[in-house]
């Protein structure tokens, strides 16, 4: 044990102190460690999460797969699946939401809908988890455009372009195309 001491950051005991200064505290009990790496083996993550512990005022610290850090969900492997897939169950209660009540409301209460159950879910922390791999998204951009076209009463296979354009959004990736999601 002190061996493993005397190999910590150094910043870790002023970080404690400079906190116990101005009265904040950690609850070692709800504070847990990720190990994250996007070019290892499962095989060599395995192994290296059995050789880690972090102590933190002589209290073992729980080792976590995905953490939940102002409400995005950050997984170990950092291709924001575990957050899409958040996203997504959002999108589909909103969407459920929207094919109920579209028969009664006006497209300009639909909009104020969308704007307020689907488009902040969609923008919130963006620049974060807007960058995963397409095959990550994807099934993010099927449901929103499914979304849409439950709001404009659309067919089912019709073309998506004039459907961004009515509710004057450009998509998750707008500085590379502009109705990818």
């Amino acid at each position: 044990m002190n061996k493993q001491r005397k190999e910590q950051d150094p910043s870790i005991p002023s970080s404690l102190l400079l906190m116990h200064l101005n009265i904040l505290s950690i609850n070692n009990h709800k504070t847990p460690y990720m190990l994250t790496s996007k070019s290892l083996r499962n095989t060599d993550k395995e192994i290296i999460q059995l050789s880690f512990q972090v102590c933190l005022n002589d209290v073992l610290l729980s080792q976590k797969t995905c953490v939940k850090y102002l409400g995005v969900l950050i997984d170990s492997n950092l291709n924001w699946s575990s957050h899409v897939q958040l996203v997504r169950t959002k999108l589909s209660r909103a969407s459920h939401l929207l094919f109920k009540i579209r028969e009664f409301a006006p497209i300009a209460v639909l909009k104020m809908l969308y704007y307020s159950f689907v488009y902040c879910h969609l923008q919130y922390c963006i620049m974060s988890w807007g960058t995963a791999n397409n095959s990550v998204l994807q099934p993010l951009n099927i449901l929103h455009n499914k979304i849409l076209g439950i709001m404009t009463f659309s067919n089912y296979s019709c073309h998506v372009t004039p459907l961004y354009k009515s509710i004057s959004y450009k998509g998750l990736r707008s500085g590379k195309k502009s109705n990818r999601v």
